[in-house]
């Protein structure tokens, strides 16, 4: 099935966390199949990654303010229900357990999980009752780090699994489906360009490389489309095998 003719990404879709990184790139594929894209963000000024996509909507929200989102969503439903969702914002703590502030790993588990709660919480009333939300988790969970982050950045993703699995039984008597998606290391800002951190990624791959944006994003396209729609509860992983070990 070509997904690129897909009625299901023309519908009006949201990305939290898309002004860098994966969630850009989201944005980037969201825009040549819809006309209603927006992006939610913590930076209180529209950033300028987003210029090449002027008719992206931008609202600030903080995904550990439930009241800020709640408004935001609200907002953007007044042009009708929102069909498509990706929980993009999160954070890195490489630190290891034994190293690791308190308080950095609490910000570590309230941005990756907390944030994905809060946000499946503030869309629900917005959300069309056939929409698909998607989550960020991370080959990470599987292997409790040791990509870009320690112990506890695995332990928040291993939660975004757990909640992709319980919100998509609770939700299916509505017909929304959640699904998450499980990166490996990929070419970002978070794993950088350090010769020697880049090389031990790739080696740690099956295939090779690093993911691209691309590669994770069409992931997500995957999930919103009509392609995936009776898939709820799954985890993609797109890893490139290094899940595995």
């Amino acid at each position: 099935m070509n997904i690129s003719s897909d009625e299901s990404l023309a519908r009006p879709s949201v990305v939290i966390g898309g002004g860098s990184g994966i969630g850009l790139t989201v944005v980037s594929k969201a825009v040549e199949h819809s006309k209603s894209v927006s992006v939610m963000d913590l930076h209180a000024q529209r950033p300028a990654s987003l210029s090449p996509f002027p008719d992206v909507e931008y609202v600030q929200a903080d995904v550990l303010d439930l009241e800020a989102l709640s408004a935001g969503f609200a907002a953007l439903a007044e042009r009708g229900p929102i069909a498509n969702v990706f929980v993009s914002a999160g954070i890195t703590l490489p630190a290891p357990i034994d190293q690791v502030d308190p308080s950095d790993a609490q910000r570590c588990l309230m941005i990756n999980l907390m944030g994905s709660i809060n946000t499946i919480k503030a869309v629900l009333p917005h959300l069309a009752n056939d929409a698909s939300i998607v989550l960020a988790a991370s080959a990470a969970a599987y292997t409790g780090g040791g990509y870009v982050g320690g112990s506890i950045y695995g332990a928040s993703k291993a939660g975004v699994i757990g909640l992709t699995r319980g919100t998509a039984r609770e939700l299916a008597g509505r017909g929304i489906r959640v699904n998450c998606v499980a990166p490996g290391a990929t070419s970002t800002g978070m794993v950088g360009d350090d010769p020697a951190i880049v090389a031990r990624l790739t080696e740690g791959t099956l295939l090779k490389r690093l993911a691209t944006p691309d590669d994770i994003a069409n992931g997500v396209a995957f999930l919103w489309s009509s392609a995936a729609s009776y898939m709820t509860g799954a985890t993609l992983d797109i890893n490139g095998g290094s899940h595995l070990g």
